[in-house]
């Protein structure tokens, strides 16, 4: 048996738990005469109450880092209808919107096709055939990553029809119309906890 003083060890467990900014639990256990085995449970008792407020921490930030990772897949002819008519009614001109829209399409698919399959195409290598597979890639399985991309691209187009106040209402009218059509099936992962 040790001989323990118990006043001390009152006072140092309190500072311990200020450091963890924890409330102190109680040390009825704690006697002048402890062995080794009781300090070490008590140590375990102690160690698990102050590690769970932080797991929990833990958890959340854990999850929360998961929850920004997720790239949904978004079906692609709904955002690019709701896109098309955005950009119809901001810029006016139909003709001018294919145009615009077919040129960012064919980047983002590029852009898709080049990150997933972890080759970069050179535009000699840049053929119809490998536009058209792009395309069809994205078309099945565009995701948020995809349609962000887009979005950036867009914004920098229509950005020469517009002010810089008038840039950030569309990059935000975009961002909204990629919102609406995401399914996060990660917001309910904080239940599961």
């Amino acid at each position: 048996m040790a001989n323990m003083d118990v006043q001390r060890l009152r006072k140092d467990l309190l500072k311990y738990y200020g450091k963890y900014n924890t409330m102190p639990v109680s040390t009825y256990e704690l006697s002048a005469d402890m062995d080794a085995g009781n300090c070490a449970s008590v140590i375990d008792d102690i160690t698990s109450y102050l590690l769970k407020p932080m797991e929990k921490n833990i958890r959340l930030e854990l999850s929360q880092l998961f929850k920004e990772c997720e790239n949904p897949e978004i079906p692609y002819f709904e955002v690019v209808m709701d896109i098309m008519q955005f950009m119809n009614e901001f810029v006016g001109d139909p003709h001018t919107v294919e145009l615009i829209f077919a040129r960012v399409n064919n980047e983002v698919a590029r852009k898709k096709l080049e990150i997933e399959d972890k080759v970069y195409y050179s535009n000699t290598d840049w053929t119809s055939d490998v536009a058209e597979a792009a395309m069809q890639k994205l078309r099945d399985s565009g995701t948020e990553r995809d349609y962000q991309f887009m979005i950036d691209q867009l914004t920098e187009v229509l950005s020469h029809f517009t002010s810089e106040a008038g840039t950030k209402n569309v990059r935000m009218k975009l961002n909204n119309i990629i919102k609406v059509h995401s399914q996060r099936e990660l917001n309910s992962l904080d239940l599961h906890l």
